[in-house]
């Protein structure tokens, strides 16, 4: 054999050997590609599912809160309402006729004095609440009525040892408020205690 034969046969050989290593070579890089895109795609769709998953976790997160922002305005409304009516009936309370105004305090006064205590008016109710250290007597309650003004608004006071009551249309229901509030929202919005 000559050369150039020797020299042909290691071109083709090394041709052919070219040529598979080539083909070898293009289809491992097909798989290789082919499975970096199912990787890519894989991983496309766990990150989608997380984000769909944090987002219907954000969404039902934001949902609550606005919910309870919405319970919370319509308590508050509520709660507003509810004190309108306890100042209402404070004022209706201090509303009344002379003579219910006096039998309320007077009723109120038999409650709380223990017996022995001064009883001082305040100045806006002194021509109101005449003749109620007579009731109180005709009721049994020992009080000593003062010629002195009470330094409260409206109503009396009562003093003694180590006592000081006040007693007005305000802090009776002050003194009622949860009860009154109670009652209050179970007219106004049918809410059961």
């Amino acid at each position: 054999m000559a050369i150039t034969d020797i020299l042909t046969r290691i071109s083709r050989d090394s041709a052919a050997e070219a040529a598979e290593i080539l083909a070898e070579a293009t289809a491992e890089a097909a798989r290789i590609v082919a499975a970096a895109e199912s990787k890519v795609a894989t991983e496309r769709k766990v990150a989608l599912d997380v984000a769909e998953r944090a987002g219907e976790d954000e969404a039902a997160t934001l949902i609550a809160g606005a919910r309870l922002v919405a319970r919370d305005g319509l308590l508050s409304g509520k709660r507003v309402m509810a004190e309108q009516v306890l100042e209402r009936a404070r004022e209706a309370l201090e509303s009344l006729p002379d003579d219910e105004y006096r039998e309320f305090i007077a009723a109120e006064v038999a409650q709380a004095a223990v017996g022995g205590e001064d009883l001082l008016v305040s100045s806006a109710d002194s021509r109101r609440l005449k003749g109620l250290a007579e009731r109180l007597s005709a009721l049994g309650v020992d009080v000593s009525a003062t010629g002195d003004p009470a330094p409260i608004d409206r109503g009396v006071l009562l003093t003694g040892d180590r006592v000081r009551v006040e007693i007005s249309p305000a802090t009776v229901i002050a003194d009622r408020r949860d009860e009154l509030l109670s009652v209050a929202a179970r007219e106004l919005f049918g809410e059961k205690e």
